[in-house]
């Protein structure tokens, strides 16, 4: 009748109905055979939609002739022709709970709790999971727990239950709370991070680092020397479930550990941290800038600032604390604290670049150019050229007028792509003299240079534009295609920071990130892992997007 069913769908459907009502036992085995092969006709959502109408459908779920992926698939399929089935299949499996309290059939109701994990959310059936607490076997009543604290997202309906004796009961309570990001939520989760069962503090330890709380991290590495093997087999559990590759050395420690268990254990997590590794390569880069804010007094700790940003600048990111991984030489930084800045006001860009007869190709333009996908529409913008120390004219002095400010982007992208006139042009220091002038323009916020200077760069900084820099409060980049002395005091004096490059490529890419750090929103605070270390990474793993940058932390003279 399957077979036939298209070629006559009325004539059928009033022949399966009769052997339906002949004999119920011989329709259901032979429906489920017919469902082992066939999801997708015509007569397979006739025959769902009567297992539903009848009462049937939770009878064929539980029948051992479709394994728990067929069955799922099924009830699937049903969820389609009737979206309450989830109800249905909920009240009978109460009834049965309730009528054998000793749930003899306990494979079948784990079963089902499976699949109404999978098609409902919970909400619909909550009063048939309430019955299911009144059963005294603890795997009904631990799953009934979950189920009921993800659809109602009550932190106080969760907090009951971490009273309860049975830790599968607390344990599911507390990972009912995944996702749920208040901060009743946190402060149970850090209470359960503490509970005596291996299973409910890992719960709530992942639970905590995927609301991006990175004082789980070295919580986590701590429970990995844990003295009881359980929670040891916890930690790599739950190292292995946020695939965090800075966990890799911690779980590489752990395949030599003594308990087969959590041998065991740690060759899965180590498994799932490299397909995680994979899979996050074929995400979106994103581009990623960090500097070195300074030293405490104490130099016993050290900040870094950061900016995320996508390529083309159209979104807005959400980067979690635990998405941001920091090495020194190499060596993870497990415990380290960030704070999320607002974003900067509106502020003044001036960038002071060498005059150029061919500016279309100069790598400091082109990297300044890519910095207009990011560039907002209340900030100024001014380019301000210099002449080459060998260009033997003399130049016009300090009483030339800066060329004009604009917060449009064809005119900035304009004053990168025309050639500037050679009367428009300084040199070096007084183009820089010029941008720190109180009269020099019109000024939003706080005043950014981003410089761009060849390592030759003839004379010195004079004390009285050092104290102009410092009183106007102006940030200073200077980005150089090689040491220099006079460039490098410069930058010391005025707070400023120097960073060399010694190819187009790098030195374009150097120009766009200096921009990007006056976006930095990301403020990471940590005590130093590696005390005489060279360089720090900061890395950005996320769901949607991945990204990197260096720095090169500066010598103690």
């Amino acid at each position: 009748m399957v077979r036939s069913f298209s070629s006559d769908a009325v004539r059928y459907r009033h022949s399966i109905r009769e052997l339906l009502d002949d004999d119920r036992d011989a329709f259901l085995t032979n429906v489920v055979r017919i469902l082992k092969s066939d999801t997708d006709s015509r007569a397979v959502q006739y025959l769902l939609a009567l297992l539903v109408s009848e009462n049937l459908l939770y009878d064929a779920l539980c029948d051992p002739a479709l394994n728990p992926e067929q069955a799922l698939a099924v009830a699937r399929l049903a969820a389609r022709v009737d979206p309450m089935v989830d109800v249905g299949v909920a009240r009978r499996l109460a009834e049965a709970a309730v009528s054998d309290s000793e749930a003899s059939s306990l494979g079948d109701a784990g079963r089902i709790l499976q699949i109404l994990g999978e098609i409902s959310d919970g909400t619909r059936i909550l009063p048939s999971l309430m019955r299911l607490l009144r059963n005294a076997n603890p795997y009904l009543r631990s799953k009934a727990v979950l189920m009921i604290g993800r659809g109602s997202h009550s932190v106080k309906w969760v907090r009951h239950r971490l009273g309860e004796a049975d830790a599968r009961v607390r344990a599911n309570a507390v990972e009912a709370l995944w996702g749920v990001d208040t901060a009743e939520a946190r402060e149970l989760l850090r209470f359960a991070a503490s509970d005596g069962n291996n299973r409910v503090a890992g719960n709530a330890l992942l639970g905590l680092y995927w609301l991006g709380d990175c004082t789980v991290i070295s919580e986590l590495v701590k429970m990995a020397g844990h003295d009881a093997s359980l929670f040891r087999l916890s930690a790599a559990w739950a190292m292995g479930e946020t695939g965090d590759p800075r966990f890799s050395e911690v779980l590489g420690r752990m395949l030599a550990d003594s308990n087969a268990g959590v041998r065991k254990r740690a060759f899965a997590a180590v498994s799932q941290v490299k397909l995680a590794a994979a899979q996050l390569a074929q995400n979106r880069e994103w581009l990623v800038s960090a500097f070195l804010v300074g030293k405490d007094s104490q130099k016993t700790s050290r900040r870094v600032r950061v900016a995320v940003v996508p390529d083309n600048g159209s979104e807005n990111l959400k980067i979690l604390p635990t998405h941001f991984i920091v090495s020194e030489d190499n060596q993870a930084v497990m415990s380290y604290q960030v704070r999320e800045m607002p974003a900067r006001e509106a502020m003044t860009v001036i960038f002071v670049f060498p005059r150029t007869t061919t500016p279309d190709l100069a790598p400091w333009n082109q990297g300044a150019l890519r910095c207009l996908d990011w560039k907002r529409p209340t900030d100024l913008w001014c380019t301000v050229p210099f002449l080459p120390d060998d260009d033997s004219a003399p130049a016009p002095g300090l009483d030339l007028e800066l060329p004009p400010f604009s917060a449009q982007p064809q005119l900035a992208a304009a004053s990168f792509t025309n050639p500037h006139k050679r009367t428009d042009c300084t040199d070096f220091w007084t183009a820089l003299w010029r941008t720190v002038r109180s009269e020099a323009g019109p000024v939003r916020g706080k005043r950014h240079l981003i410089v761009f200077a060849p390592g030759d760069i003839g004379r010195i900084a004079g004390h009285g534009l050092v104290a102009s820099v410092i009183s106007s409060r102006t940030s200073v980049q200077v980005i150089s295609t090689g040491p220099s002395s006079a460039l490098q005091d410069f930058c010391r004096m005025t707070g400023g920071t120097f960073q060399m490059g010694d190819t187009d490529a790098a030195l374009a890419d150097l120009v766009s990130r200096a921009y990007l750090n006056l976006l930095a929103r990301y403020d990471i605070t940590y005590q130093p892992v590696v005390p005489n270390a060279s360089a720090i990474r900061v890395r950005v793993n996320s769901p949607t997007g991945w990204g990197e940058s260096s720095i090169s932390i500066p010598t103690a003279d």
